[in-house]
């Protein structure tokens, strides 16, 4: 980095470069680039290789660094993700990408996601490689190039008015020096995504950049000398402020630093940042306002996902709590629910009815804290075979509920749909978002329709569709008759951030993740629209190879064979139960309320104890801690974990522990038996 005095404009660079970076896996290109650089008017500078993107992370941690040469193939990342992960952990480092190809459009790419320069590896020479390093600085500090340039120019200008009468050559040497400065300044601004404007206060003109001009999308001359016609850009809802600020500036001659939203064709407006400074002449009267417009977009959407991600991480962390008392509570009545037909099989129907409406209602229970635990935390279901009749008269039921009386809900379900392979939790979300936008596009109330049905893609249907494959699909299409997409939005609904909602009303994120979680199901989705007559998205899911849900292993095979099992669980209901359905099905039980009494117990009958059940979650001494003192008691000790804080995510780590497996609360006693059957028995 430039650490004193200004840029020098000449071809090598004479301001201080004393540490330069290279992350680079190949030796032999190292060596080279090392040479290259021995032999330019860079030999004093210190040049540090490193081969992996994560040592240049370390490394810049370390030591200051003036510029970064990064190769876009390392064994620990590839590509342009190199590039916005090493942006991310060394921001306002000037960074020279290095790759094996002319590649125009990856140079181009490079540089707009930030770095300041692109090098094609064996097409370098001294001249080449410290005119990159030179352009790359200088391009970072051309923020801080521009408000020095204009106080320097101000200095100067003054200065060579005083001297005109005696001094005419330099005048012309200034005139040719400014307008070398305003070049680098408009390339500057044009990096920079600004603009600049100024405004004579003693006659009211103002004179806008060509460069403020393409940043607003105008063509020149536009807003005139004025600030009416670009007012008129500006959202209704920050005008107010916008001229509160110029009102200041123009009595009190008040400088402005203001974010305002400015309106720009079809979806969300942009986001835009004004500053300046008022100049003053030698006797103290302000003379002009000088300063810069800023697109902020990009900020401002960073912005709100972080605290979308705060408020979902607060969302998680209560989450979790209540998934783990609800789950303890809801062990028990399933347990309850399933035990109660083995110990009084002569009941009445009715009766029977009623506890089979209990045990659904803990599983729903349980499925919805999983639900809610996905949304918070993201966790990913399994892919199971699904039946999506099931899943479509669930929403049908969910939307029957929510949405406006004058919307009317139609099902209609093909018999025997095929299978698909799918996330449960995922798919609710894409079906429903589909119906929310459905909703949204019927403020006065209309016809919702939702319709599944097989079809089979031979070739030539297939490549009617963007990303399909010959094949099997599940259909499932959402018709509503609202006021349709516009031809000219339809190609961009699916972009992140894309809404044409009211500010407040949507994130434009919906959508975007429909598409991200269909295409993660190796589906498609096809959309039609006509302005004012409705939408149609219609969602392709390839078929499962059977049409069969997995056969389920029948209870009566899962019987023990007297085996010993401790449970150690601080919640008593637990307890019981599962020591209820244990004994039921022919196994011998100990219990434990602590990892204290379980080591106890176990240290005086481990040679009796064929397996513990242990709930990862108790007071004093918890599951890991537990696991890790019997392992050091027998290191062949089989133990099943169990947690209310359900998440397929954490099975690895309790494996990691030394468990052999992992059980979710509630428990049912298939999920049980089975854990047990295959534990023992491995």
């Amino acid at each position: 980095m430039v650490r004193n005095g200004r840029p020098t404009l000449s071809n090598s660079i004479t301001y201080p470069v004393e540490r330069i970076l290279l992350i680079e896996d190949n030796r032999a290109e190292a060596r080279l680039l090392q040479e290259i650089l021995k032999g330019s008017s860079l030999h004093r500078a210190e040049l540090t290789h490193v081969s992996r993107l994560e040592e240049g992370f370390v490394y810049c941690e370390q030591y200051p660094v003036d510029i970064i040469l990064l190769d876009l193939t390392l064994p620990d990342s590839y590509g342009l993700a190199s590039l916005d992960k090493l942006l991310a952990k060394a921001p306002g480092v000037p960074i020279v990408v290095l790759t094996n190809t002319n590649d125009n459009e990856l140079a181009v790419e490079a540089v707009r996601r930030g770095a300041q320069d692109y090098l094609v590896k064996r097409q370098v020479n001294q001249d080449l490689l410290v005119r990159s390093l030179r352009y790359a600085i200088e391009r970072q500090q051309g923020e801080e190039a521009l408000r020095v340039a204009n106080e320097t120019l101000e200095q100067r200008v003054q200065k060579r008015t005083a001297q005109l009468d005696n001094t005419n050559t330099l005048l012309l040497q200034e005139i040719q020096e400014r307008k070398h400065i305003q070049e680098r300044l408009s390339l500057a601004q044009e990096a920079a995504k600004m603009g600049t404007f100024e405004w004579n206060l003693l006659t009211h003109r103002v004179i806008w950049s060509p460069e403020l001009e393409n940043l607003y999308e105008v063509e020149p001359g536009s807003f005139g000398d004025s600030y009416e016609g670009w007012l008129k850009l500006v959202h209704e809802d920050d005008r107010p402020a916008i001229e509160q600020a110029l009102h200041r500036a123009m009595q009190e001659y008040q400088p402005i630093d203001l974010e305002f939203k400015v309106l720009r064709g079809p979806g969300a407006p942009r986001w835009m940042t004004v500053k300046s400074n008022i100049y003053h002449d030698s006797r103290g009267i302000p003379q002009r306002m000088v300063g810069i417009h800023m697109d902020i977009t990009e900020k401002k959407q960073l912005e709100a996902q972080f605290m979308r991600a705060q408020r979902l991480e607060s969302l998680g962390t209560l989450a979790s709590g209540i998934a783990h008392d609800l789950n303890n509570i809801l062990t028990p009545i399933l347990g309850v629910a399933q035990l109660l037909p083995l110990k009084f099989p002569h009941m009445n129907e009715q009766t029977r009815q009623l506890l089979d409406t209990l045990e659904t209602s803990a599983r729903r229970g349980s499925a919805l804290i999983k639900q809610i635990l996905s949304f918070a935390r993201g966790i990913e279901g399994k892919h199971l075979s699904l039946q999506l009749s099931h899943l479509l008269q669930e929403i049908r039921q969910i939307i029957i509920q929510t949405l406006p009386k004058s919307i009317d809900i139609h099902l209609n379900l093909q018999p025997q749909l095929w299978m698909v392979e799918g996330d449960v939790t995922q798919l609710h979300q894409v079906f429903m978002n589909l119906c929310v936008n459905a909703r949204d596009a019927m403020p006065q109330g209309g016809s919702l329709e939702i319709q599944a049905e097989n079809l089979e893609l031979d070739e030539a249907a297939a490549h009617t569709f963007l990303e399909a494959r010959p094949g099997r699909y599940v259909r499932v299409t959402i018709t509503d008759t609202g006021k349709g997409i516009p031809p000219e939005n339809l190609s961009r609904i699916f972009d992140p951030f894309f809404t044409t909602k009211e500010i407040g009303k949507g994130t434009g994120l919906g959508l975007s993740a429909v598409l991200g979680i269909v295409k993660s199901h190796r589906g498609f989705i096809d959309v039609q629209s006509e302005v004012n007559r409705g939408s149609q998205f219609s969602v392709y899911l390839p078929a499962a190879q059977t049409d069969t849900s997995p056969e389920e292993e029948t209870i009566d095979l899962l019987l023990g064979h007297h085996e010993t099992i401790l449970i150690v669980d601080d919640e008593a209901a637990i307890r019981e139960v599962v020591k209820t359905t244990l004994e039921t099905y022919q196994y011998r039980v100990l219990t434990a309320a602590s990892g204290t009494e379980a080591i106890t117990l176990y240290q005086t009958h481990k040679d009796k104890i064929d397996l513990l059940l242990i709930d990862m979650m108790m007071p004093g001494m918890d599951g890991a801690l537990l696991i890790r003192l019997l392992l050091q008691i027998n290191p062949e000790v089989k133990a099943i974990a169990m947690s209310g804080l359900s998440s397929e995510q954490r099975s690895d780590q309790f494996t990691s522990l030394g468990f052999r497996h992992f059980l979710a609360k509630p428990l049912s006693a298939e999920d049980l038996l089975k854990a047990l059957r295959h534990c023992l028995e491995t």
